[in-house]
């Protein structure tokens, strides 16, 4: 089975490399495992290729992301902002990956979109902004991972490809489908998944730095998410989660404790919707999940500010968290009835 990226648009980014002096790969905020994993795999390319290039995410990442080779390289623009500010400045191209809207690139958003630089994005999410110079977004893949694979190999790296980058494309791959549960139905991931284990990664090791490393407060937290923090509402196969800073202070929450809580839900019977409710800051954090052909993103973004797959989107809002999960509730009668 042949490549699935758009190879003439991956040339013409692979010129723009080429003519590069200094890139930049931007991931979106709150970045998971498949943003994290396709900016250093790209960035640990674009090294071998002899390139100046800096990953900078927009905030914190998860901690159970902090192994993978090259993690030590990445900056975080909120822990930075007067040196990514130059950085970004001075640099003649810019990755988006993982997102398709300035409004996914946190405090960053306003300054690359003022920049003149020149634009890629790798991306699969539904609905691209035109933000980019060039475009390569395919919402077909699993993966952005799986993009960045098709792209290094598409211009001619795959023998660039080493052990290390190639655990950092297999993480983003695994996480962005719940261990190639869902969102993996077609043979050309397992070809990619089957190349990366022949570049020689430990598929044991992955899974367990990423499925089998969390904290015990992270383990009690989900307890009680389970236990206390949900809410079932039969009527409409939806089950709701909230968690409020206080909660989250008292479970001792670190950035990406809560990576997958909103999954658990759909393992009951008879329960096809999940949505989690967080605060953060002066904001309410929202993640959406649903099973088989349930439209989650169209709730995600017609009254959430967000946007996402079929069956996993995300959103926010700045009202209060009683208040979004009232509209919630207000909004879910007439979705769930045009299902």
């Amino acid at each position: 089975m042949q490549n699935r990226i758009n190879i003439e648009l991956s040339l013409s980014a692979k010129e723009y490399i080429q003519n590069a002096k200094q890139i930049v790969i931007v991931p979106h905020a709150g970045p998971d495992g498949d943003a994290i994993g396709s900016s250093l795999a790209l960035m640990r390319y674009l090294k071998k290729q002899g390139k100046q290039v800096k990953a900078i995410c927009p905030n914190a990442y998860p901690e159970f992301l902090t192994w993978l080779h090259g993690e030590d390289e990445l900056d975080v623009f909120e822990n930075n902002e007067e040196a990514c500010t130059s950085y970004i400045k001075e640099s003649d191209l810019i990755f988006i990956l993982d997102h398709n809207s300035f409004k996914r690139s946190g405090d960053m958003g306003k300054l690359l979109e003022k920049h003149s630089a020149t634009k890629v994005m790798i991306d699969h999410h539904p609905m691209p902004e035109d933000i980019a110079d060039i475009t390569i977004s395919d919402t077909a893949m699993c993966s952005t991972c799986e993009m960045i694979y098709e792209f290094i190999d598409a211009i001619g790296g795959n023998n660039q490809i080493d052990k290390d980058i190639a655990e950092c494309i297999y993480t983003g791959i695994i996480t962005d489908t719940g261990g190639l549960s869902y969102n993996s139905s077609n043979e050309r991931i397992y070809q990619i998944v089957g190349d990366l284990m022949e570049k020689g990664i430990d598929k044991a090791k992955v899974h367990d730095k990423i499925y089998d490393n969390y904290s015990a407060s992270r383990m009690k937290l989900l307890g009680y998410c389970l236990n206390e923090g949900m809410e079932l509402l039969a009527e409409y196969e939806t089950a709701i989660i909230h968690l409020t800073k206080e909660t989250l202070a008292a479970f001792e929450y670190q950035d990406g404790d809560t990576e997958g809580f909103v999954n658990y839900p759909l393992s009951i019977k008879g329960i096809n919707i999940s949505v989690i409710f967080m605060e953060k800051d002066d904001t309410v954090k929202i993640s959406f999940r649903s099973k088989g052909d349930i439209p989650i993103n169209q709730m995600a973004r017609d009254f959430f500010n967000g946007g996402g797959h079929i069956n996993a989107a995300g959103g926010r809002t700045f009202e209060s968290m009683p208040k979004a999960i009232e509209k919630l509730k207000k909004e879910l009668p007439a979705f769930y009835k045009s299902l």
